[in-house]
């Protein structure tokens, strides 16, 4: 399935894409946003029969006619992988990690996969980078293999933008890429089944700057793979409906390249089987 949160006037509502009359397009479901389906135990169910059509759902919208929220508009946690693909460990000439290197994002951090993209009003060395984003479906504690696979609701779209002044001023990730509204996120939650892998899926992922390439990599290449990922986490961590799990980016435009974050630019950030988030960058309005 590929299920999504979109934007209605002032409110949102969850939907799913499907095919109605050979065209496709996004059916209502009973809920304000994905996170809220996450949290009701009969969500992703109800959210299949309209799929498939054994049941109505509600108002019918284009697809190319809307406005997408973010999936999970607020998530309880976002948590984020740092160093987790082997190329880029290689590039890097780092030692390949006994374990995952984690920092943490706010729900205020996420916007939407076409709002613009507001840079702070000091940042100089903006960098950004696609990253599959894992979103837990059930709560899960203390997981093992299974549990971590069966908490794993499917995967979205993350544009990781690092203000890498803050980063390397406090030594420390945290603050690069906390900021309020820097983080694009969706558009769509595509469930496992829907992807070559399943909970580990084998995609293709890519970073464009302009129309300009930047990055480019597979899913297959992650040293942590999600259920891993999952596990590790939840040894400390209730991992709860709606959660976010951003594993990693396996290459950095700024880094890499040189090519740094200006205004007007639109960055487009695309996993295969998934969607693409495209933004604009601007400006911060300074009092």
């Amino acid at each position: 399935m590929h299920l999504a949160t979109i934007r209605t006037g002032d409110t949102t509502v969850a939907v799913t894409r499907t095919e109605r009359d050979g065209a496709q397009v996004l059916v209502a479901l009973p809920h304000a946003d994905l996170g809220e389906l996450l949290s009701d135990p009969d969500g992703l169910s109800t959210a299949a029969a309209v799929t498939r059509g054994e049941q109505p759902g509600g108002a019918v919208y284009n697809e190319g006619a809307v406005e997408f929220a973010a999936p999970v508009p607020a998530p309880s946690k976002v948590v984020c992988v740092a160093h987790n693909y082997g190329q880029h460990l290689t590039k890097l000439g780092l030692p390949v990690p006994q374990h995952p290197r984690l920092s943490t994002k706010f729900a205020s951090s996420l916007i939407g996969p076409h709002d613009p993209i507001t840079l702070p009003a000091d940042a100089r060395t903006l960098d950004c980078a696609a990253e599959l984003a894992i979103v837990i479906g059930a709560s899960v504690r203390h997981a093992d293999d299974a549990s971590a696979a069966a908490a794993i609701a499917g995967f979205t779209v993350i544009n990781d933008v690092v203000d890498r002044d803050l980063e390397f001023e406090a030594h420390e990730w945290g603050t690069g890429n906390v900021w309020d509204g820097c983080t694009p996120v969706g558009p769509y939650l595509v469930t496992p089944d829907a992807l070559p892998g399943a909970e580990f899926p084998q995609v293709k992922l890519s970073t464009t700057i302009d129309g300009t390439v930047v990055q480019e990599a597979s899913t297959a290449d992650l040293h942590f793979d999600p259920i891993h990922l999952v596990r590790r986490i939840s040894r400390f961590l209730t991992l709860a409906p709606g959660d976010i799990i951003a594993t990693g980016s396996p290459s950095s435009p700024g880094a890499d390249h040189g090519l740094h974050l200006t205004p007007g630019q639109e960055i487009v950030t695309e996993i295969e089987g998934i969607g693409a988030c495209r933004n604009r960058v601007a400006a911060m309005a300074v009092d």
